[in-house]
């Protein structure tokens, strides 16, 4: 049977929650996470990037992860994740987001990214996103008299952490699909999906009034389809899909061993900002700069204009996923996809140097595509974000081609414990 059409008063009530409260919702999470991103990326990290030498820079993770882990400690925080409590919340909205320690968890995500540990901004933005988003929500509902503004918490929150996301990726149609496919491997959170995109939009529109619009990506050439592109980008799907075997067996690994070690939590944090640094010294060593440290977000752009050859892109490869592992598995706070979509870029970037694609940097940015999208789950998101992150539509076909490529040898593991099969 097919199901009932809506009816005019259903669209109106629909409407009225979407553009009364969704639309609001998105211009606060904009506006903080502007205030987030500069705290991070402009108070600290490019701060440190300009006063410290290189060497003290790989010694900051140590100094960040301690404080990370001294600040989880001292407040009692049950859990180091972000993106993931925000697809437990949506799961089970009767437990919802911890808001007790919602400022500790946020103090600690700071440390952990301004310092240069192997973490970026999405977790953390859409973790803000959606607990700015469904506390609003909460209250509204505690009120009778505003009932005409009432709603499921759990569609609000997913709205914005879109919201979030959107933001941050200055990408409001990423950030709304990312809302939707993030809790589950192969279905959408459909009930949000105006919300998500409302929010999305007006978040983003509030961020760019702050901070640049500059895209992640910027390229130089329009790009136009080729044949044989689109075929190599089936063994780069392949690839992507395989390394995030590796990647997120790693993680789950170390998770283990360092939830096995019986020592205080900022001891665990500690020998993991330890390990990063020592990470940052050898690619140091190796490269000339310490190209693990921080999200990744110049080294992904260096390897799409072809700074690198082929054995120390490899080189960026095995550190960059390493130092990643080792933040996040030892009880780092922030997010997996930047420092992820910079793994990705290596990979891809092998490729460029091997089968030399169409325009220089293109396998760089379906590697993104690739690697993003089996570690997240995800067959969409992936591919939009690159369409968007470098302003050229026409690269969502290869993108889709090596993201479900990838999503398919991924075999629905995913970075996301909460993240459900289907509904």
């Amino acid at each position: 049977m097919s199901p009932r059409p809506a009816t005019f008063k259903e669209n109106f009530v629909l409407a009225r929650h979407v553009f009364l409260v969704a639309a609001p919702v998105g211009v606060l999470v904009g506006a903080a996470i502007a205030a987030y991103d500069y705290l991070v990326n402009v108070v600290l990290w490019e701060r440190f990037l300009h006063t410290f030498s290189p060497t003290v820079l790989c010694l900051l993770p140590i100094a960040g992860m301690f404080l990370a882990g001294l600040i989880l400690s001292a407040f009692r925080v049950p859990s180091s994740s972000m993106a993931d409590e925000v697809v437990r919340a949506y799961h089970r909205p009767e437990a919802g987001i911890d808001y007790a320690s919602a400022i500790p968890k946020l103090a600690a995500s700071v440390a952990t990214m301004g310092f240069g540990a192997s973490a970026g901004m999405e977790g953390a933005s859409k973790w803000l996103g959606g607990t700015i988003s469904s506390f609003i929500q909460k209250m509204l509902n505690r009120f009778p008299a505003l009932q005409w503004l009432h709603g499921a918490v759990e569609t609000t929150l997913i709205a914005g952490a879109a919201a979030g996301i959107g933001a941050i990726f200055r990408a409001p149609l990423t950030g709304a699909i990312m809302g939707i496919e993030s809790p589950y491997k192969r279905d959408l959170a459909h009930d949000a999906l105006v919300h998500g995109l409302v929010a999305s939009a007006t978040s983003y529109a509030t961020f760019v009034f702050f901070r640049p619009a500059t895209p992640y990506f910027p390229i130089h050439f329009a790009y136009q389809l080729d044949g044989r592109d689109l075929l190599i980008c089936v063994p780069l799907g392949i690839a992507g899909g395989l390394a995030s075997h590796v990647f997120l067996g790693l993680l789950g690994w170390v998770k283990l061993v360092w939830a096995g070690w019986g020592a205080p939590r900022f001891l665990k944090t500690l020998a993991g900002g330890v390990i990063v640094s020592l990470i940052a010294f050898s690619v140091k060593a190796l490269l000339g700069a310490p190209v693990t440290l921080h999200s990744g977000l110049p080294v992904a752009n260096q390897l799409l204009n072809g700074k690198w050859a082929l054995g120390a892109i490899g080189i960026i490869f095995i550190a960059k996923l390493l130092a990643t592992v080792f933040t996040f598995g030892s009880g780092g706070v922030g997010g997996l996809f930047v420092p992820s979509a910079t793994i990705g870029a290596a990979l891809g970037a092998g490729f460029d140097a091997v089968f030399h694609p169409s325009h220089p940097g293109v396998f760089t940015l379906i590697g993104i595509a690739a690697f993003t999208g089996a570690s997240y789950n995800s067959l969409l998101f992936a591919a939009v974000f690159v369409a968007e992150a470098s302003g050229s539509p026409a690269l969502v076909v290869p993108s889709l081609i090596a993201s479900c490529t990838a999503f398919l040898v991924s075999a629905g593991i995913s970075n996301s414990e909460s993240q459900r099969h289907q509904r």
